[in-house]
């Protein structure tokens, strides 16, 4: 796709999004890292403006991401239209003592004692 200006950039988002991996990068920073320094948090601060940055032009050349709300919908969508029968298809028939599988189908021949 094409650069189109008139496309909306989440901004909303993108700041939250930024602002969470600001906090957990943070918080991994002071429980992983035995001496932090400031340095740390400030790179930490200026690849959450150039993540903002990145994905603002990617939005303006079409990119968007799924929510959790839309990938789940997604998901719950394909499992219903794959658990659902096809139209004019058949029901299988119940599982008979013949045509079950289990244990009864295979015994174990190495527990059985043999005759001779």
């Amino acid at each position: 796709m094409a650069w189109d200006a008139n496309r909306p950039v989440p901004w909303k988002r993108l700041i939250r999004e930024a602002a969470i991996f600001l906090v957990v990068g943070a918080v991994a920073m002071l429980v992983f890292v035995k001496n932090p320094k400031p340095s740390t948090f400030v790179g930490l601060l200026f690849g959450m403006i150039f993540y903002v940055g990145f994905v603002a032009v990617l939005s303006k050349f079409g990119y968007e991401r799924q929510s959790i709300r839309q990938a789940r919908e997604q998901r719950q969508s394909m499992a219903a239209a794959a658990a659902a029968p096809p139209e004019g298809a058949k029901a299988r028939p119940a599982p008979t003592r013949r045509t079950s599988t289990g244990p009864s189908q295979r015994p174990n021949r190495s527990t059985k004692k043999r005759r001779r």
